[in-house]
This record gives structure tokens, C-alpha cells and sequence, in this order.
């Protein structure tokens, strides 16, 4: 079974925060980035889930929460 990621606007970003701007992502994660911006919890492959990491924030057009489900 693929993963499940969850993409939310996020906020307040804590001070200890891993945060990464999107033109850090690579490959397939920056293909589906905005995809998961538009469509919310959605199944990824492999591969591209684990290019993202659970509580992670990443500043696109403004900061999104990443969260594996």
C-alpha cells in the first residue's frame, strides 16, 4: 500500500522546525507538491513519500505541514 500524505496551510511555524522551500524538493516530490496542495490527502508512491518527511513544513506560495496518514 502506497502512503498517505496530508498537505495543510500552515500558520505559525515553530521555532525548531524543519522547513524547506520548494525549489529544494526534488524530482517527483516537486511534480506532485502542487498536486497535493490542490487535491489534500492523497496516496504517493514510495519513492516520492519518502522524499518528504512527517511534521516537516514546505514554503511554496506559504507554508504547508506535511503529515503521513
Amino acid at each position: 500500500m502506497n502512503p498517505r500524505i496530508t498537505v495543510k496551510p500552515a500558520e505559525t511555524i515553530p521555532d525548531d522546525a524543519c522547513v524547506r522551500h520548494y525549489d529544494e524538493l526534488e524530482g517527483s516530490a516537486k511534480q506532485e507538491f502542487p498536486n497535493m496542495i490542490e487535491r489534500g490527502n492523497r496516496p504517493l508512491d514510495t519513492n516520492t513519500a519518502l522524499q518528504f518527511s512527517d511534521g516537516e513544513f514546505v514554503k511554496y506560495v506559504g507554508y504547508y505541514r506535511i503529515s503521513f496518514s
